[in-house]
């Protein structure tokens, strides 16, 4: 028995006696002296270890509360949670407080009628839960306040939290005068792995309704909550770790302690687990930081541990909750010898940048304008063009722009069969259908985590797949085939397509809510007719290329074969303009591309058959080649460069036109066709 309950025991009856609210001279003396002894120990006027009254970790809480800037004499009522930060407070607490529960609707009415009333605070002194029976207080005892050492001064739930052991708190050992008639016991709860969850408090407005029996009572209720608390949270959490026993897991709470772990992770980190300090187990600066400080999910990381030099791929997290309370994350390992490999695309990711896109009209400069400032952003993106217009190359320059250090990954959603295409976006775990890989397969989504996600031809994607796709970008949690866990996924995802969406989605064969998730934001590429001068521009960069690729001589290109160039209307687009130039490269021998080198449908056009000059021909004292220094080309028209070139063809031969048409190597009655198309004036 303690110092204070001696001098108090005359004073305090059973819990079975009837409440006295009187006070006697003695009993008030003595409340009177252990004020005095208060105001001593915080003037410092008064060595506490003289005095032998009161107990010397009340004594260390006065000084705390006084440091505070607490009157003893003037209560400070306690501060009140916001309404939103109170609710989050209670979902955080949910768990707990449904172990609680029973135990309140238990005991409360029994209490009442000893003159006592139960309060339940979490691990920071807020108050969560009070006893039905306590209607009103002139104390602020609600829900949604906060007291604390810092705020209400010293109390028995105080004290508990800094002592972490039961303790009782009576009459004039709390700070505060206004509680001198007050008694109160309270005792700890703690979570499965030894931190402190909360503090259940039975107390009374009347000093004599206490004993030693009430914080009995109190630490025995507080003891069976906690038992119950535990079993309940290591069976949410195993219940996670036993779902993949296929691999290492380990499960933590939300402070990064390790509450659990199979068998696998234990062999895989060489010890037992249970209690340890996740961030101990690995070098600083690690993935694990982000994860229990912020709460960031982290997939398919190598993470060092902090003994030896032994390596391990943290591969999935996930994270746990039991009646919407966040309890903690599991983390699956692998060893990083048999770590999931993400295997390069077929373009090095840095491959395309802005930069070096190839044009400079200026429909392309509007173009990457628009898909550089959308870059900056984490939204989706949608690109919508021609077949062959260089979608992929502006989905990997916006990559290059926002997560140049993650993968690219690419799928075309019309090249996968429609059977194939969810274990493709997904991947499957092991067994999941017949002919399945035995260790499984992390799908392209999984894949892309990090990085970027490229869909080309979203269009084509089947109409059931859509709605989970849909919820992947809503919730950023993939579930590979056959699996029974989420795994969560950060990626930038640009989708292409050369359909109409919006007449797809009046058809029914695309779904409206997700095109407008895809088209947050939207690039429009132009087709090649529509670009000008950018025809003759990779005209003369895919011409390099081969030239480098083949290590030959670059040849020019002659004046009649950009002639031919710019006219084409070009279906294929780009792609039709490499493959071109690929076969007049292929198909010259000297040191100029001549139209006799290019395939016969660049050269002749449909419903008027134009004459194929020979190379010989073309050897005339005409030069239309455009000299930069001369003519600023670059943000011509196409109708513009074919007039100026006409133009030029004309002066060169003094508006000779069979001579100009010779040279351009078209016929006579185009070129009077086009002289006054474009109001040529000889």
């Amino acid at each position: 028995m303690s110092d204070l309950e001696e001098h108090l025991s005359p004073i305090r009856t059973n819990l079975s006696t009837i409440v006295i609210s009187k006070i006697n001279e003695q009993e008030q003396s003595l409340i009177n002296q252990i004020r005095d002894f208060k105001v001593g120990v915080m003037e410092k006027t008064v060595n506490p270890s003289d005095i032998d009254l009161i107990r010397p970790e009340i004594m260390e809480s006065w000084t705390r509360s006084f440091e505070s800037g607490l009157d003893p004499f003037n209560f400070n009522y306690p501060p009140m949670l916001s309404d939103e930060d109170f609710a989050e407070r209670l979902k955080e607490k949910a768990f707990f407080l449904e172990v609680v529960e029973p135990y309140f609707c238990q005991f409360e009415k029994m209490l009442f009628d000893m003159g006592c009333y139960m309060v339940l605070t979490d691990q920071e002194g807020v108050i969560l839960r009070i006893s039905n029976t306590l209607k009103q207080n002139r104390f602020w005892l609600r829900p949604g306040s906060i007291w604390s050492e810092q705020t209400t001064g010293t109390c028995a739930h105080c004290v508990c939290i800094q002592r972490k052991e039961p303790i009782q708190v009576c009459g004039p050992e709390h700070f505060s005068q206004i509680f001198k008639h007050i008694s109160c016991s309270s005792a700890p709860v703690f979570n499965a792995c030894g931190e402190l969850e909360g503090t259940l408090n039975i107390s009374s407005s009347y000093l004599h309704s206490q004993s030693s029996q009430t914080l009995g009572l109190v630490a025995t209720i507080a003891g069976a909550i906690q038992k119950e608390f535990q079993l309940s949270e290591k069976k949410a959490v195993l219940g996670v770790a036993l779902s993949t026993d296929n691999d290492p897991v380990m499960v933590i709470n939300q402070c990064g302690c390790v509450i659990t772990a199979n068998s696998k992770a234990k062999a895989l980190f060489r010890k037992e687990l249970e209690g340890s300090e996740i961030l101990g187990l690995f070098e600083k600066n690690s993935v694990l930081e982000g994860i229990v400080c912020e709460g960031n999910t982290q997939l398919n990381k190598a993470v060092q541990l902090s003994f030896g030099r032994q390596k391990v791929q943290l591969t999935s997290v996930q994270q746990i909750s039991y009646s919407s309370a966040k309890i903690g994350y599991a983390l699956v390992f692998k060893d990083d010898s048999g770590a999931l490999e993400v295997k390069p695309n077929r373009f090095h990711p840095k491959s395309y940048t802005f930069s070096r896109i190839v044009g400079s009209s200026e429909k392309t400069q509007e173009t990457i304008l628009l898909a550089r400032k959308f870059s900056r952003f984490n939204n989706n993106i949608l690109l919508q063009g021609e077949s062959g217009t260089g979608k992929e190359v502006f989905a990997q320059s916006i990559h290059s722009e926002s997560r140049a250090d993650g993968p690219f990954i690419a799928v075309n959603c019309a090249a996968i069969p429609a059977t194939l295409i969810e274990s493709e976006l997904f991947g499957y775990e092991a067994g999941a259908f017949t002919g399945a890989e035995r260790k499984g397969k992390p799908g392209k989504i999984e894949m892309a985590n990090g990085g970027t996600l490229f869909l080309d031809e979203i269009g084509d994607m089947p109409l059931e797949l859509q709605a989970v796709l849909l919820r992947v970008l809503e919730d950023r949690l993939v579930m590979r085939v056959g699996g029974s866990r989420y795994i969560p996924v950060d990626f930038k995802l640009v989708a292409a397509t050369n359909k109409n969406l919006t007449e797809l989605v009046a058809e029914k064969k695309f779904r409206e809510d997700l095109y407008y998730r895809l088209s947050v934001f939207t690039v429009q590429i132009s087709p090649l007719r529509m670009r000008g001068s950018d025809v003759i521009e990779l005209a003369d960069y895919f011409l390099s290329q081969a030239a480098q690729t083949y290590n030959t001589p670059r040849p020019v290109i002659s004046h009649a074969v950009k002639y031919y160039l710019l006219q084409h209307h070009w279906p294929g687009n780009v792609r039709q303009l490499q493959n071109v130039i690929s076969y007049a490269f292929c198909m010259c021998d000297g040191e100029t591309i001549q139209p006799t080198h290019l395939p016969v449908e660049i050269t002749s056009n449909g419903h008027e058959k134009k004459r194929i000059v020979n190379a010989e021909d073309i050897e005339t004292p005409v030069t239309l080649l455009l000299e930069d220094e001369q003519d600023d080309s670059s943000q011509l028209s196409m109708k513009d460069m074919e007039k100026m070139v006409i133009r030029k063809a004309l002066d060169d031969t003094n508006n000779h036109v069979r001579a100009a048409a010779k040279a351009l190597g078209i016929s006579k009655s185009t070129i009077y066709r086009k002289i006054k198309e474009y109001e040529i004036i000889l």
